[in-house]
């Protein structure tokens, strides 16, 4: 069985909660590390292992108020893994945004991986 991934975040790294049971993964705060791997390593980590046995539907919920491009490089990478889910389940990305250039990733995001975006305009602060 697949554990729950629970990363606590500062102010340089995200929050990470990964729950199995509920097919919901949460990435939320800041990402303004150089390396993002060690924030990306364990994500990735844990998505092959739920991708052997992905639950009905699972959603995305992104809700990152800032980050740098080593982030946004390595957000396309986990969101390519990501989508494998479609192939046998739903898929469902929720993106959250409170400023235009957060938002602009975003669409990005949705052009190069080719999944649906839910956009969610949020006050952060």
């Amino acid at each position: 069985m697949v554990k729950d991934l629970i990363m606590v975040g500062n102010k340089t790294k995200p929050s990470v909660h990964f729950n199995y049971d509920k097919g919901e993964l949460t990435i939320e705060g800041r990402c303004i590390l150089e390396s993002s791997d060690i924030i990306f390593d364990p994500m990735t980590d844990w998505l092959e292992e739920y991708l052997e046995k992905p639950k009905e539907k699972t959603i995305i919920n992104l809700r990152l108020e800032y980050f740098n491009s080593s982030t946004a490089k390595a957000l396309i990478r986990f969101l390519f893994m990501a989508k494998q889910i479609t192939e046998n389940s739903e898929l469902y990305v929720n993106y959250y945004y409170d400023d235009e250039n957060i938002y602009d990733y975003g669409q990005d995001f949705l052009e190069v991986v080719g999944i649906p975006f839910n956009f969610i305009e949020k006050n952060f602060h």
